[in-house]
């Protein structure tokens, strides 16, 4: 398996190197395997010193609609802290690695690529700064205009209840050891538990 990356800075940092700053970034993965394509995987990487703060929403987490719902749902009423567990991941380390979604055509599913993906993701993107990982547990079938924005990523999957497809999702991503965040859609995990060490000098690598 090989993923092509694309990476792009959305915030407006002063340091060259978003590894030395505070930063926002948006990861966009194009993944292949037995020399074709075989799906997609998108994702966020935030470091700021105090995630939860307005001021990390204003500088970060509101650059870009998709963080901004992230935010919005992983935070509780009133947006003053995170939902738990989050907060018990979140100390020195307080970057978060958010995985949008990893999305397979159907003559690759069912073979643990996904796991093997979220592992290399994790790999490569969770540096020593991130304490946890994200993962939306969010049927694709089910997604507003998501047979408009995927093509073979979304055939041949299971049409059930909205309810009984996230239940199922929500039960795979459990075996890969993440747990549910209650109140939202996202599934979480300390890095370490995913990948066998932390992702060094990953930019601007992937850039050069």
């Amino acid at each position: 398996m090989h993923i092509q990356w694309k990476i792009e800075r959305l915030d407006e940092g002063e340091a060259p190197n978003p590894a030395e700053d505070e930063c926002l970034l948006e990861i966009e993965g194009e993944i292949e395997c037995d020399g074709q394509t075989a799906g997609l995987v998108d994702a966020y990487y935030l470091f700021a010193e105090d995630p939860e703060s307005p001021s990390a929403f204003m500088n970060f987490w509101d650059l870009d609609a998709t963080t901004c719902r992230i935010f919005e749902e992983i935070s509780s009423p009133g947006h003053e802290k995170f939902h738990e567990p989050i907060p018990a991941f979140l100390g020195i380390q307080s970057g978060i690695l958010c995985v949008n979604f990893i999305a397979l055509r159907p003559p690759f599913r069912r073979r643990g690529l996904g796991r093997e993906v979220m592992r290399e993701v994790v790999r490569n993107f969770a540096d020593e700064r991130v304490g946890m990982v994200l993962l939306r547990a969010q049927p694709l079938q089910h997604l507003p205009h998501g047979y408009d924005h995927f093509d073979q990523e979304v055939r041949d999957l299971p049409w059930n209840s909205p309810e009984e497809d996230l239940s199922s999702l929500i039960r795979h991503f459990h075996t890969w050891g993440m747990r549910h965040v209650p109140h939202t859609r996202y599934m979480l995990a300390a890095p370490e538990s995913l990948s066998d060490g932390p992702a060094s000098d990953w930019y601007p690598g992937f850039l050069s």
